[in-house]
């Protein structure tokens, strides 16, 4: 978010207006057709606000995305298995709106090189970064070898889930997460031990 100017305080009423306008503008219509100035009609402001706010549509796009796909804390339930767990539902449960949401900003990013780069750093690697530590603290316990292959591992997950959410339009099942988790994740990070 760009640093608020100076002047009377920013209204948390219109940011609020503002990120749930861009959403259901990106769950209706995608980032490519989706512009400042419908986001501006539909949040009852001007294009003005939303420049105070954000520096442009790639900015304001994130931080719609963002709100709906925080990265959860690092879980540590003293089980590898349950630690995995929790990192797999960041990915799953998540409503048809905010899957229809990611998958929009996904597929453009594709053509997009500055929101691929703003949705990976701000909404992409951020859970990989929790699951990283998850499997770096197994390492440092025990619970791992350094020779599993953590790398290759962390990437399963993402890749799967957002697979899912630009191939079939839906986040992960609860079902599909545990299933990962027992069926590829565990057995990929502790064969050979």
């Amino acid at each position: 978010m760009s640093s608020p100017a100076a002047g009377r305080p920013r209204d948390p009423d219109v940011d609020e207006a503002i990120l749930r306008a861009t959403a259901d503008l990106l769950a209706a219509e995608g980032p490519t057709t989706m512009t400042l100035d419908a986001v501006a009609r539909a949040a009852g402001c001007g294009k003005a606000a939303i420049y105070r706010r954000w520096n442009g549509k790639t900015e304001l796009i994130v931080a719609a995305v963002q709100r709906l796909y925080r990265a959860p804390d690092v879980p540590d339930t003293g089980s590898l298995r349950e630690d995995l767990l929790l990192c797999a539902r960041h990915y799953s449960g998540r409503d048809e709106r905010s899957a229809r949401i990611l998958a929009h900003v996904l597929l453009e990013s594709k053509n997009d090189p500055a929101l691929r780069e703003a949705a990976a750093a701000s909404v992409g690697r951020p859970p990989v970064q929790v699951l990283n530590r998850v499997l770096a603290r197994a390492v440092e316990r025990g619970i791992l070898t350094a020779d599993a292959p953590l790398e290759l591992v962390a990437t399963i997950l993402p890749a799967l889930a957002f697979r899912s959410l630009t191939t079939a339009g839906r986040a992960l099942t609860d079902d599909e997460a545990v299933e990962l988790v027992d069926r590829v994740l565990i057995p990929s990070l502790t064969a050979g031990s």
